[in-house]
């Protein structure tokens, strides 16, 4: 039975639309440039869709083309929706792949109802019954798969150690959607394929299984991103801690020191009186180490980053490392606290984590850099190494706490990517350096 152009178009909007809109919705606060032209851009893109759908089935009516156009509309989407959002690659096919398998599977359970209930009309392809029978798919089919993927993906976007997750987890759907091509043409006619309710089970239950896979894998970015969490609140906690311990302790060594004011007048006099040169200056020195009067007790006007310099700085000095600071940072800067301490804290631990490692009779970490003109956060942290550090064939440096890359510098990464900066990781002999630089205005004015 034939079909007129305006039912062909319903069909092929009804196929597309619900792919699209949730599409849209998923990615939407990602926006290259703005919301209202990522919208223009995704209306482009079913106006695309309907379009090649259209000039495959007026102009090349073989059976076979039907693989070559669900490419060249996969090839076409995915080209607008680079253009549209700025966001992860991955990510952008991961949501694709996974929506168009679930509409392909929609459409193959919206042909089959037809077929059962108007088999007349069912071999016309595209009359008015198809649009009926589809949109009670995208009803019962599509729209409670496009909803549990909305949630699962929206819940780890933007979130610590979701790019690294991303650059892989896009395979996934990826197979199944070749899968899911392949054996819809394999047979040579969709229509035949869709007739049989064995096949609509089975692509069902792949369907289902692709789901539970997907939802397997955002949880354990969820609980990567948890683990991540938890860890950057036990710092910051420590670097509190340590703080307050730290000051309780300077105001004790304080009044300490005040009480035996007396005393050492007494003795630095009776140095004095009996002109013993050395003795006084032995003296003072070891006055001026044991009361820590060399040891800065402020090291930026930033209070976040002068408590973490200030622990770390403990730190190394327990461990017997050497400890420089050239940092500095004011009070007001457009980046979060919590981050500010995750980065910093991160570093300095590795560095000084390194240094206690290591053979070196003077270990050193040093820290240099600080606020610069134009909103720019700069700096570099350097330590003496006596061992190169391990690579991955990707080039990231492996943790030595456990097998596979550090969380520490994973963490900075995403820290620093969020701010639209870059941080580069550098191991020479005898010396490691972290070099960081993040525009601080750039990230301001998209909040």
């Amino acid at each position: 039975m034939s079909y007129s152009h305006w039912e062909f178009v319903l069909y092929a909007f009804l196929r597309s639309a619900p792919i699209i809109f949730f599409g849209f919705m998923i990615l939407r606060y990602r926006a290259r440039y703005s919301e209202k032209f990522a919208a223009f851009l995704f209306v482009l893109m079913e106006l695309s869709w309907v379009s090649v759908s259209y000039l495959g089935s007026r102009f090349m009516e073989n059976v076979q083309i039907g693989a070559v156009v669900e490419i060249v509309q996969s090839i076409l989407l995915v080209a607008l929706l680079l253009l549209a959002i700025k966001d992860h690659v991955g990510k952008l096919l991961f949501v694709f792949f996974t929506l168009y398998t679930v509409g392909g599977l929609t459409s193959f359970v919206g042909k089959h109802l037809e077929i059962v209930w108007k088999p007349e009309y069912a071999y016309g392809k595209y009359c008015w019954t198809a649009s009926v029978t589809i949109l009670f798919a995208i009803i019962v089919v599509f729209v409670p798969f496009a909803i549990a993927i909305h949630r699962d993906v929206v819940n780890v976007m933007g979130k610590e150690g979701e790019s690294s997750a991303w650059r892989y987890c896009w395979l996934i759907p990826a197979t199944f959607y070749l899968f899911w091509m392949q054996n819809l043409y394999k047979t040579g006619s969709s229509l035949e394929a869709a007739s049989k309710l064995s096949n609509v089970l089975y692509l069902l239950a792949i369907d289902a299984a692709s789901f539970l896979i997907y939802h397997i894998v955002i949880r354990m970015i969820v609980e990567h991103n948890a683990l991540l969490q938890t860890r950057a609140e036990n710092q910051a906690l420590a670097v509190q801690v340590m703080e307050f311990d730290d000051l309780n302790k300077r105001i004790a060594d304080a009044r300490k020191t005040r009480h035996d004011l007396r005393h050492h007048i007494a003795i630095l006099e009776s140095f004095a009186d009996n002109k013993d040169e050395k003795a006084l200056r032995e003296y003072i020195d070891e006055f001026r180490k044991v009361h820590r009067l060399e040891e800065p007790m402020i090291y930026c006007e930033n209070m976040t980053a002068n408590a973490v310099l200030t622990y770390f700085a403990q730190m190394a000095a327990e461990a017997g490392v050497e400890f420089r600071s050239e940092f500095s940072l004011p009070e007001q800067v457009n980046i979060e606290r919590s981050d500010l301490a995750v980065l910093l804290g991160n570093i300095l631990e590795n560095a000084v984590e390194a240094c206690v490692r290591q053979d070196s009779e003077q270990p050193v970490v040093k820290i240099r850099g600080g606020l610069k003109g134009d909103g720019v956060l700069a700096f570099t942290v350097d330590n003496t190494c006596t061992q190169m550090a391990n690579k991955n064939r990707n080039g990231d440096f492996m943790s030595t706490k456990h097998s596979g890359k550090g969380i520490g510098t994973e963490s900075v990464r995403e820290i620093v990517g969020r701010y639209n900066g870059i941080v580069e990781f550098a191991n020479e002999p005898g010396l490691f350096c972290v070099s960081v630089m993040m525009y601080l205005k750039a990230n301001l004015s998209k909040g």
